[in-house]
């Protein structure tokens, strides 16, 4: 490579190939995201708060609190009555959805973000368990070429 002369100081050098081909698939994707996020996503109810939460009635809106119409608990619930009750609930996919979210709100605001950093025992031992699987992920690769054999000769 003696024949190239070294460019001059402080020149960029921009290859123009991959600009003359990526830079158009780029605005193409990028313009098949706006086209999705404007036709679909903005269409639905992702990401929103729910409906039925108002700021003056609930206060801030918490993720894991549900904000529908109260019905009877289940343990209160008498036998004759379960049939009706099954039938109050809405059985939609977002529902579900919606109640497996609230759900991992509720153990993430429990666990993870809540009154338990408070306590420092708890965050303590979190740290040696995150440290302690780490290393072991780090050093399980010593033991994948260890057989266990029936003959041990």
């Amino acid at each position: 490579m003696s024949w190239f002369r070294p460019p001059p100081p402080h020149t960029q050098l921009r290859p123009w190939v991959p600009d003359a081909i990526f830079i158009p698939i780029s605005r193409a994707v990028e313009r098949v995201g706006v086209f999705f996020y404007n036709r679909v996503l903005n269409k639905t109810e992702v990401g929103l708060f729910d409906k039925r939460w108002n700021k003056n009635v609930h206060g801030p809106y918490c993720h894991w609190r549900y904000y529908g119409k109260l019905d009877t608990k289940l343990m209160d619930v008498k036998l004759g009555d379960i049939p009706a009750w099954i039938a109050r609930r809405d059985k939609s996919p977002g529902a579900f959805y919606n109640e497996f979210m609230r759900n991992v709100w509720r153990v993430h605001n429990l666990y993870y973000s809540g009154p338990v950093y408070n306590n420092t025992v708890k965050v303590i031992f979190r740290f040696i368990f995150a440290y302690s699987f780490l290393n072991w992920l780090v050093k399980s690769h010593r033991y994948l070429d260890f057989q266990k054999t029936m003959y041990h000769w």
